[in-house]
């Protein structure tokens, strides 16, 4: 029974430098017990380079669906997909290797099999989670970076601040909805789900602390008007605080309450005056508020726009266990349920499952670390930079720069594997105000482009519905009597009609009798001044219809 055969236990590198030794003239038995490659192996790479054949390692097995020259190219669009911040999935990469396959080939989809052995081709290719953020949130530049970090330096150096007087204060919801998660169940299950119950509002967690680790009692903010009694007595938390809002979120007018309270709450034996560093929300910032700090003696530092996920210590290292928490006590809490009658989560059950979460996750060692992470202190510009790049370009590393083709190349690289378009900034108006004028088809795109045009057109309209609206003025007329009655006696009743055709015989009248306020008047009403009108809203004789002195309105 021959020998089972082995595979090659040398690398490629090395096979290359002994073919290169071989055809420089080396005898071949000595490379070969140098190198440890077979003999026969060796001499039989040296002949096919001498014959212009590839002595490179070949690969066993089938070949692949895909040429590798097409399979390089699908690795770089990945990771230009990743850059620009929409990274694919399983899924869109065999749909766009199948496109591939297709211009090349008559077959017509890559199954599961060839994305799992694509994956092994390419190591630099890993499954990953993809955290999602906002396109507001994605455009954070170094200018912002290097703005914060002058800011930060600036005020330590001026104020002389530590740890114990740097705090950072930020929001979180009580959020217990996830989209998925990763679970035990039987193999050749169909379908796998799970259930969850949802608060029905929002309750928002206002967290504050330091960077030597010091939390400040946390703020449960609820919607509407009044609190529950009951929840004081389900909070854990010491010196826990709860107020209302009308949705439940952050306003400057609470937020100047809280800012009173976090300088009142804050140990007096540390220095003042301490650092406030937080997010520019709208309700985090205004003119009241900067003056209110100078009062209280409280430096304020803002973030740069959309930049808490970067450099917000509590986003960075606190938050992410407390939520967590916060869903492994919601699940227990509906797998406990005996009654079941749990479909949603209370107020009360809200702040008590919020009050054991802060109590067991809010770790001083996270909070230190999420300062220090941040590179708000030990401030660090390189830290600050490090966040950055995370985040930029979509988080791919350096080594990985996206290849010029994906603007341009040849076809499949031009229709199949192309980035997304890049997103305008704004849309440009679609209507125009036609303002009296006729216009051709061929001339809608081409006028009203600049804010003047658009001006005068808007002019003009407001000119023509004045025009509209004088013109149908003349046309009122005003009653003075009817069938003998004066009605300009009442200074205050002065009823206005619409002339009319004059009826058929045997055809019934209806006279509009308006009042000066626009309220219609009924036959037989009465006037302020006590008579009764003379109008009769239908009319019976049409022989003689009514007597109606008339004047013209301007």
């Amino acid at each position: 029974m021959p020998a089972p055969r082995t595979r090659s236990r040398y690398p490629a590198k090395l096979l290359e430098q002994a073919v290169n030794d071989v055809i420089q003239g080396k005898v071949g038995a000595k490379v070969a017990a140098s190198t440890g490659i077979p003999y026969e192996t060796l001499m039989r790479k040296a002949r096919q380079r001498r014959v212009g054949q590839d002595s490179g390692s070949s690969r066993r097995g089938t070949k692949p669906m895909l040429p590798a020259s097409c399979e390089e190219d699908l690795v770089a669009w990945i990771s230009g997909m990743q850059q620009v911040g929409q990274p694919v999935d399983r899924h869109e990469i065999l749909v766009k290797a199948s496109q591939i396959l297709r211009r090349i080939s008559s077959r017509s989809k890559l199954s599961g099999g060839w994305y799992r052995r694509f994956m092994q081709r390419h190591p630099s290719l890993t499954n990953r989670v993809a955290q999602v953020i906002s396109s507001a949130r994605n455009s954070v530049d170094e200018d912002g970076v290097k703005q914060l970090f002058d800011s930060m330096e600036e005020a330590i150096e001026t104020y002389g601040f530590t740890a114990d007087r740097i705090f950072n204060m930020d929001e979180t919801s009580f959020a217990s909805r996830r989209k998925s998660k990763d679970v035990v169940a039987l193999k050749g299950s169909r379908n796998v789900w799970a259930k969850t119950i949802a608060a029905n509002f929002h309750l928002s967690i206002v967290a504050c602390g330091n960077a030597a680790g010091t939390f400040i009692p946390p703020l449960f903010l609820l919607p509407g008007e009044s609190i529950d009694k009951d929840i004081g007595s389900h909070c854990t938390v010491p010196g826990a605080t709860a107020t209302t809002t009308p949705k439940g979120f952050m306003n400057e007018d609470l937020f100047e309450t809280w800012l009173r309270y976090f300088a009142k709450t804050v140990d007096e034996n540390i220095e003042r005056p301490l650092l406030l560093v937080f997010d520019g929300l709208a309700s985090h910032y205004s003119t009241e508020i900067v003056t209110l700090s100078a009062q209280l003696d409280v430096v304020l530092l803002c973030l740069p726009s959309n930049a808490t996920h970067l450099f917000q210590p509590f986003d960075v290292a606190v938050f992410g266990p407390f939520k967590s928490a916060i869903r492994r006590a919601i699940f227990d809490v509906m797998v406990n349920d005996g009654s079941g009658d749990m479909h949603s989560i209370s107020k009360v059950n809200a702040i008590s499952i919020a009050s054991d979460a802060w109590t067991s996750q809010m770790s001083a060692t996270n909070l230190v670390s999420g300062f220090r992470t941040a590179g708000l202190l030990p401030l660090s510009h390189e830290q600050m930079k490090r966040r950055y790049d995370m985040f930029k370009d979509g988080g791919a590393p350096e080594s990985h720069i996206a290849a010029e083709w994906l603007v341009q190349r040849v076809t499949i690289r031009e229709e199949l594997l192309v980035l997304p378009a890049a997103p305008k900034k704004r849309a440009g108006r679609k209507r125009i105000d036609v303002a009296g004028r006729i216009l051709t088809l061929a001339l809608l795109l081409e006028i009203d482009n600049t804010k003047m045009e658009r001006a005068e057109a808007a002019k003009a309209t407001k000119l023509l519905r004045a025009k509209r609206a004088k013109k149908k003025a003349k046309k009122a007329i005003c009653v003075t009597s009817v069938d003998g009655v004066d009605l300009a006696s009442d200074s205050e009743t002065i009823l206005s009609a619409t002339l009319t055709p004059e009826p058929m015989p045997g055809a019934k009248t209806m006279a509009a009798v308006k009042t000066k306020n626009g309220a219609k008047a009924k036959a037989g009403a009465k006037t302020k001044a006590g008579a009764k009108t003379t109008v009769a809203a239908m009319m019976d004789k049409p022989s003689r219809p009514p007597v109606v002195l008339v004047e013209a309105c301007v």
